[in-house]
């Protein structure tokens, strides 16, 4: 009789997983884990910034500052590593580097050159979205760039715009699965309008939607790691939902 009721259960709750999973937080809602992540010194951050941040200086003296090209929503939240350390997340974008786009250089073909203004402009509005992970000591314990290859379709640079959804990968161990939108570098315009760069509620036309799988590991001493892994879901892969994702890497097998 307890067999066959352990076997009704398993088939109610599904099978247990085979391997440690990163999961949500039930017990922190997300307005607390914002709450939480809000509270963190801004020297975690500013540190950090102004290690990895890339400001653009203008010819005429000028100087664009990081982190304001982009704005990231609704990233906070509290997650639980094998069970046991809860950690805290928080997406921030700001531009990490100001190499001109390839459609900038002296050999680019002539239909696809950029004017020097628009070789500026890339520059300037460029942003990578980045994963911020603290602790429960509201620490900065690991960073991960969400890395968007040039694509063919864009002239400018892929710039990260914003995070749609963030959720456990399952299917893989330990994984963390993030959607955000990008878009090209030049733009500063809103769709069927005159130019409002000035508008902080232009979104971009066209806006693109991918998926990053960031897995979350330890090494020897405890450290936290996150690596962005592009094997098993392919950059640029144009998914736009956490169902859609986790699809893609049952299809490929990944754990």
């Amino acid at each position: 009789m307890k067999y066959n009721f352990l076997v009704a259960l398993l088939v109610v709750l599904g099978a247990a997983p085979t391997h440690a999973q990163l999961t949500l937080e039930q017990a922190i809602s997300p307005k607390k884990a914002e709450q939480y992540v809000r509270a963190v010194p801004r020297s975690e951050l500013d540190a950090y910034l102004l290690k990895h941040g890339a400001p653009y200086s203008y010819e005429d003296g000028r100087t664009s500052n990081v982190g304001l090209t982009a704005a990231t929503s609704h990233t906070e939240y509290a997650w639980r590593l094998d069970g046991k350390e809860v950690f805290y997340s928080y997406v921030k974008a700001f531009r990490s580097d100001i190499t001109p786009p390839p459609a900038c250089s002296v050999d680019a073909p002539a239909d696809k050159a950029l004017r020097d203004s628009e070789c500026v402009k890339s520059i300037v509005n460029f942003a990578e979205c980045h994963l911020f992970v603290f602790d429960s000591n509201r620490k900065l314990v690991a960073v991960q760039p969400l890395n968007i290859p040039q694509p063919d379709y864009l002239v400018a640079k892929p710039s990260c715009f914003d995070v749609h959804a963030m959720a456990p990968a399952k299917v893989v161990k330990n994984g963390m699965l993030i959607v955000a939108s990008y878009y090209d570098s030049r733009w500063t315009c809103m769709a069927g309008q005159e130019c409002a760069s000035d508008n902080p509620a232009a979104l971009p036309d066209p806006l693109y939607k991918t998926a990053f799988l960031v897995r979350f590991n330890k090494d020897a001493d405890g450290k936290l790691i996150l690596t962005q892994d592009d094997h098993c879901l392919k950059p640029l892969n144009n998914y736009s939902t956490i169902v859609r994702a986790r699809k893609a890497l049952e299809e490929m097998k990944c754990n």
